[in-house]
C-alpha cells in the first residue's frame, strides 16, 4: 500500500506563507541555520510546528508569535503583519532594503536590462541581492536604485506598507493604527493599548 504524504494533501494559507517567511527570516537573522535549533530554544513544542509555521501551512498563535519574536529579537508585529521595525529595538537596515528592493523590482515597468545599467550590475549580481536577503545592499546601490525609480533619498531604508503585500490587504484606518503602534517604544504601546481598552471598555450599548 502507498503511503500518502499528509502535508502534500493540505494546502497552504496564502497569508500563512508571507508570515512563515518572515518567521524563518527573524529565525536566521537570530543565528539559527536550522528549523531544529530554533526548536530547542522554544520550549516544548510538537515536532513539527515549527517547520509547518515556517512552510505556511498553519498560521501562529500570538503567544507562538510572542515567544518567537523573544527568542529571535524580532518584533512580534513584524512576524505577524511585516510592518514597522524588524528588531524591537532598532530597524535591521539589511532585511528593510532587501524588502524594498524586491518590491521595487517586481514595480518596475520597464525593460530589466535598463535597471541593470542603472544600477550598474550585472543580471546574475542582482538576481544574487534579490534571492539573498543577507547580501549587504550598499549605500552606493541604495542610492542608485531610489534615483532610477524615481524614489525620493532614503527612501529604501525605511520600512513601507506597500512594500508587503500582506498589509497591503487591511483597511485604512487599521494599517495607521499598526503603523503607530509599530513606531512607538515599550511604554508608549503599553499606553496606547490601554487607552484602546478604556475605549472599548466603555463604549455605548
Amino acid at each position: 500500500m502507498t503511503k500518502i504524504n499528509k502535508t502534500t494533501q493540505r494546502s497552504k494559507d496564502p497569508t500563512a506563507i508571507k508570515i512563515g517567511k518572515r518567521i524563518a527570516q527573524a529565525r536566521k537573522m537570530a543565528g539559527f541555520s536550522t528549523a531544529r535549533e530554533f526548536r530547542q530554544q522554544l520550549g516544548d513544542w510538537p515536532q513539527n510546528r515549527l517547520s509547518w509555521l515556517e512552510a505556511g501551512y498553519s498560521m501562529p498563535h500570538p503567544d507562538d508569535v510572542q515567544l518567537m519574536a523573544r527568542v529571535t529579537g524580532a518584533s512580534p508585529c513584524w512576524i505577524m503583519f511585516g510592518l514597522g521595525p524588524i528588531r524591537s529595538a532598532e530597524r535591521d537596515l539589511q532585511a528593510v532594503r532587501h524588502q524594498n528592493l524586491v518590491y521595487l523590482q517586481r514595480q518596475w515597468n520597464q525593460h530589466p536590462d535598463e535597471l541593470l545599467s542603472a544600477l550598474e550590475l550585472s543580471a546574475e549580481q542582482f538576481a544574487q541581492h534579490l534571492e539573498n536577503p543577507f547580501k549587504r545592499v550598499s549605500d552606493r546601490l541604495a542610492r542608485r536604485l531610489e534615483k532610477a525609480t524615481g524614489r525620493a533619498a532614503r527612501w529604501l531604508d525605511e520600512q513601507h506598507i506597500e512594500s508587503d503585500g500582506l498589509c497591503a490587504s487591511f483597511p485604512d484606518d487599521l494599517r495607521e493604527l499598526m503603523t503607530i503602534y509599530s513606531e512607538m517604544d515599550r511604554s508608549g504601546r503599553k499606553l496606547l493599548i490601554a487607552m484602546a481598552a478604556t475605549l472599548a471598555a466603555h463604549r455605548p450599548p
